[in-house]
């Protein structure tokens, strides 16, 4: 009997052992995993350097300031903002320095965000580049003409990139200078909203895909837009499939949605004197309905993403509801309603004869009344 007390103390000891030495691995693999997962979420955080490099002083200025300057606002001077021909030959022995055209481009893209004023110097290299991508990104954001301003009233031109990049034998880089806003040959005068004459021929000896690199400016002009939905495929020197294809494009450009937003459904302030919406982006959801239903890509994005006034909205919607094959366009005006400003709209479709859209409708109002639910509740 002793001897077996004697046994089972020993075995429950060996097993105490083994507990304890798993209980401390386990420790240490999760004090181990901890500390990884630490590690991993501290670099996460770490914020990116937000300055670039100024010539040799790589963390953008060799001077940290001290507390007492911070009391002055002092300042200190920007990197490559006023660019002499050391800084610029520096930036291209960089640029040229780099293997790969990943490499080049998100230099440009580091530069660019940046703010610095790229010299001759360095744009001859960047347009000069083999790499198709990296022409291509600089066409589409880049300074694409340089002139000297020394004499305001007649500046002379030192540099002018656009007919080489126009003439470029890639089309991408071609399509690209569409896209820039600086390009001087775009269709449109954005201070006096206005479309240039001739502009139809300009569209005619487009190739296609510069179309739609033009759809992508980030200063596509509403009024030209509606000029391209009113105006027939044929005089434009596009197929109906070619032209649907650059309407959709102009449609997500975010230029447009975001104007559409804030100018198309609400009277807007602009100093001391309110504006109505502006018509042309009711004109957008109108000439969608006229002249674009056969091409269900293009008035389902102009109506999914182009706001407008509640007039519009509610005659478009009566227009659908004549027909049952465009349940699902109205579906999409049913979702572009806001419960407050839209409520005329709203107060149509419970009489909708398709359950769907009705259950949109129902859901439109449940999310408005659940956020004025939860800002008084705030607000209490």
């Amino acid at each position: 009997m002793f001897f077996f007390l004697v046994v089972c103390i020993l075995l429950a000891v060996v097993y105490l052992g083994y507990k304890v030495v798993s209980l401390q691995q386990h420790q240490a693999s999760m004090a181990a995993f901890v500390e990884t997962q630490l590690k991993e979420i501290g670099a996460a955080q770490q914020v990116p350097p937000t300055t670039m490099a100024y010539g040799w002083f790589d963390n953008g200025w060799p001077v940290a300031k001290e507390e007492k300057e911070d009391r002055a606002a002092l300042e200190n001077p920007m990197p490559y903002s006023r660019p002499d021909d050391y800084d610029t030959q520096m930036l291209v022995a960089e640029y040229m320095s780099m293997p790969t055209p990943h490499e080049r481009k998100e230099f440009l893209r580091q530069m660019f965000k940046q703010g610095v004023w790229m010299e001759p110097g360095l744009l001859d290299a960047i347009y000069a580049d083999e790499n198709a991508h990296v022409r291509a990104w600089a066409a589409g954001h880049l300074e694409t003409d340089f002139k000297d301003y020394t004499d305001h009233k007649n500046p002379r031109e030192i540099r002018n990139y656009e007919p080489a990049l126009l003439q470029d034998p890639e089309p991408i880089v071609r399509a690209a200078l569409w896209s820039n806003p600086n390009c001087n040959r775009l269709p449109w005068n954005l201070v006096w909203s206005e479309i240039h004459e001739g502009w139809k021929d300009q569209m005619r000896n487009m190739s296609h895909i510069e179309r739609l690199g033009l759809m992508r400016n980030p200063e596509l002009l509403r009024h030209y837009v509606v000029a391209l939905l009113e105006t027939p495929s044929e005089e434009l020197g596009m197929t109906r499939k070619e032209h649907g294809e650059v309407l959709s494009a102009a449609a997500v450009n975010p230029h447009l949605v975001g104007g559409s937003r804030r100018y198309g459904r609400e009277a807007y302030t602009d100093g001391e004197y309110g504006n109505p919406p502006s018509e042309e982006y009711g004109k957008m959801w109108e000439f969608c309905l006229d002249k674009w239903i056969d091409q269900p890509p293009v008035p389902y994005l102009f109506v999914k993403y182009i706001q407008t006034t509640p007039e519009v909205k509610l005659a478009t919607y009566n227009r659908l509801l004549e027909k049952a094959d465009y349940k699902w366009l109205r579906e999409e005006v049913i979702r572009t309603c806001d419960p407050f400003i839209d409520h005329k709209v709203l107060k149509m479709v419970w009489n909708d004869p398709d359950e769907g859209c009705r259950r949109i409708a129902a859901e439109r109002v449940g999310r408005f009344t659940s956020y004025v639910g939860v800002k008084a509740r705030k607000s209490g």
